[in-house]
């Protein structure tokens, strides 16, 4: 692929991830993505096939960006397991532009089954697999009776609402999300 293509190219994702984010993909045509691209229609099918291949595009290059952090942070030996979730929760509020309830619902209901196996299996490999790794080897025992893949589910169901963009003044600092999270309410155990 030419420069000069790959520059297109990557100026429809950045125009639509925007879109996306602000507006979810039912609400996003590829007419206001191709004019805010500065790009024709025409243009825009050269490089995407339709709306669904552009949506795939963003969450790809998302999932890619994001995962390189979310990796980087798993692996670092100087952190133990609460600072490793806390970076990891703050790399998802800032790099994750989308809301994650959104994003799910889209899956779910506006795609096409075969591109909700490709995404759902991106989005396992790019954030519950290092996450998951990050439980398997925490330097803290989980609960009996719980296991690394429910801690992981649940890790990232509570995160959800503290890495929306609209409630990035939450009342909860990810910090205390983290704490709550690991910790409960109960002073007691």
């Amino acid at each position: 692929m030419d420069k000069e293509m790959k520059n297109t190219r990557d100026r429809i994702i950045q125009v639509a991830t925007r879109l996306f984010m602000d507006n979810g993909y039912q609400s996003t045509s590829t007419r206001q993505i191709a004019q805010l691209a500065e790009v024709t229609q025409p243009n825009l099918y050269h490089h995407f096939r339709n709306k669904e291949e552009v949506y795939i595009g963003v969450i790809e290059s998302l999932l890619g960006d994001v995962n390189e952090e979310l990796l980087k942070i798993v692996e670092d030996q100087s952190l133990d397991t609460i600072n490793k979730l806390q970076q990891f929760a703050e790399c998802l509020k800032t790099k994750h532009p989308f809301d994650f309830d959104l994003m799910m619902h889209d899956f779910r209901t506006k795609l096409t089954k075969e591109t909700q196996f490709k995404l759902f299996s991106l989005w396992n490999d790019s954030y519950k697999k290092p996450l998951l790794n990050l439980f398997e080897k925490s330097d803290f025992s989980i609960r009996k009776g719980l296991s690394p893949e429910v801690a992981t589910t649940h890790f990232l169901n509570t995160l959800s609402p503290y890495i929306k963009t609209e409630q990035s003044r939450s009342s909860l600092s990810i910090t205390q999300v983290v704490d709550l999270f690991v910790f409960g309410v109960s002073a007691s155990k």
